[in-house]
């Protein structure tokens, strides 16, 4: 595993514990829990709803051995970026961490302007179109005090929203949604720029997203100068 690649995953995983955190304090239902065993990265969400969250991650061969003690007891994702196949685990699909070294920040964008948390939260539901627990959770998330929050407006009304927070000069980027009626105007790429300034202009010297494997988002942050990198998942049978 790259040093780049590294770095990425553990700030995708300090940026859950955040979201973990925010939930836990926002009362939703079942038990969240964010920890490191043996070098893995590990993220437990009991909710049924919230079971896609529970994750392992920072697999190497280093790591590795690691993961046998880790599964007994509950069922998570495993997710490898190299060629690590995990022993008793069948392939699950692919996932996308999109990573980004930063230099000279962007132009700034006057459609884009930082957002408070109420408005923020609901253009960004309305997008997600979610709704129960996983609009709870991502509510909770993105309304803790560490997420900067940034909308596109067109006229006088919000389109698209998109998240950011940092942490140890690593930007994680995300949450990012348009609302359906405002698809396919370039709300995200801008959206994308803005970050990456604000990220630059922060001193972070990485910024991380991740997509589905072949989404648009993907493409976008290809488009955009992200290397992506495959994430294999993988299950209990």
């Amino acid at each position: 595993m790259s040093a780049e690649v590294r770095d990425a995953e553990r700030a995708l995983h300090r940026r859950m514990g955040l979201a973990c955190a925010a939930a836990t304090a926002a009362g939703l239902p079942g038990r969240f829990r964010v920890w490191e065993h043996g070098g893995l990265l590990a993220v437990l969400a009991t909710d049924p709803a919230l079971r896609f969250l529970s994750t392992v991650s920072g697999v190497t061969p280093a790591t590795l051995p690691a993961l046998d003690g880790l599964l007994t007891g509950w069922d998570p994702t495993v997710l490898t970026t190299g060629s690590e196949v995990p022993e008793g685990l069948v392939p699950a699909g692919e996932r996308v961490m999109a990573v980004r070294r930063l230099g000279e920040p962007p132009a700034a964008d006057p459609e884009v302007t930082d957002a408070d948390a109420g408005s923020f939260v609901d253009v960004l539901l309305a997008g997600y179109e979610v709704a129960g627990p996983v609009a709870a959770f991502v509510a909770a998330e993105h309304r803790m005090p560490q997420m900067r929050r940034f909308v596109l407006v067109e006229g006088r009304t919000p389109i698209a929203a998109a998240g950011m927070t940092v942490h140890d000069g690593v930007a994680v980027l995300g949450g990012a949604s348009t609302l359906p009626e405002c698809r396919g105007r370039g709300a995200q790429t801008r959206l994308l720029r803005h970050r990456l300034r604000v990220a630059a202009g922060a001193g972070c010297a990485l910024a991380v997203a991740t997509a589905g494997a072949g989404s648009v988002s993907a493409a976008n942050l290809g488009r955009a100068g992200f290397r992506l990198h495959r994430r294999s998942a993988w299950a209990k049978p």
